[in-house]
């Protein structure tokens, strides 16, 4: 009877190195790929609103289990960022955006409210706001807040990088009627009630949306756990939201 002889093979340095590249593909399809992070987001420092939605969004992106990490730029700097991917996502801004910019996608859940005011100084015979204002007094807003630009429908708009300068241009006379989120507007006041004192607020409010986070769209896949934490948050009243605000 004739003895078989069965011999292992015998493999060269470059058969070696195909096949181990081969095994570490098998084992890293096999294992289940981790999030990615940190998702960088940007926000406006000198706006309130921005500055309290990044204190939400750092609640949402660790309910979501998402690290992350947020970037101070002026607020229309942050927009383009997002826009063009450089930066993962705007920590806030106002519906519809993506229609105008369609590499943006909004976190449909509604991440608090943003109420718009016009204010002027006290003494003119203004009485209540009307959009007719808009037509026949000169107007300023802090650069980059698209709901002014959005109702001053083309027309001139003095625009700032901050709102200290943006209510000293008010109180020079260099413009009458100055637009801004009521949340931002009020930290300014605060910082010195004297000389803000002849600024008044008129009323009804401008402007008043619920203010929406929104990603680039090459991070669209973590927008539904956003979404879900959001809605956990809400539910459990996590911020206790300030009507009028």
């Amino acid at each position: 009877m004739r003895t078989v002889l069965f011999h292992r093979p015998r493999f060269g340095p470059v058969a070696r190195f195909v096949l181990l590249v081969i095994a570490a593909w098998c084992l890293s399809s096999a294992a289940p790929s981790p999030a990615r992070g940190p998702y960088r987001i940007g926000y406006a420092p000198g706006a309130r609103i921005h500055v309290e939605a990044r204190n939400r969004l750092e609640a949402v992106y660790g309910r979501a289990g998402l690290a992350v990490e947020f970037v101070p730029l002026p607020q229309k700097r942050s927009l383009v960022q997002a826009v063009d991917g450089v930066i993962d996502g705007d920590v806030g801004r106002i519906p519809g955006l993506e229609r105008k910019f369609p590499t943006l996608v909004r976190v449909d859940v509604k991440l608090m409210d943003l109420v718009g005011v016009a204010y002027v100084i006290k003494g003119q015979r203004i009485g209540d706001y009307r959009p007719e204002l808009l037509a026949t007094l000169r107007a300023g807003a802090v650069r980059g807040v698209l709901w002014a630009e959005k109702i001053m429908d083309g027309r001139r708009l003095e625009q700032v990088n901050t709102y200290e300068t943006l209510f000293g241009m008010l109180l020079a006379g260099r413009i009458d009627l100055a637009l801004g989120s009521r949340r931002s507007a009020e930290d300014v006041f605060r910082t010195n009630r004297a000389r803000y004192a002849r600024i008044r607020e008129l009323e009804p409010p401008v402007y008043h949306v619920p203010f929406y986070h929104y990603v680039n769209i090459r991070n669209a896949d973590i927008v539904p756990r956003l979404e879900k934490a959001l809605r956990e948050l809400r539910a459990e009243d996590y911020w206790h939201d300030e009507a009028g605000q």
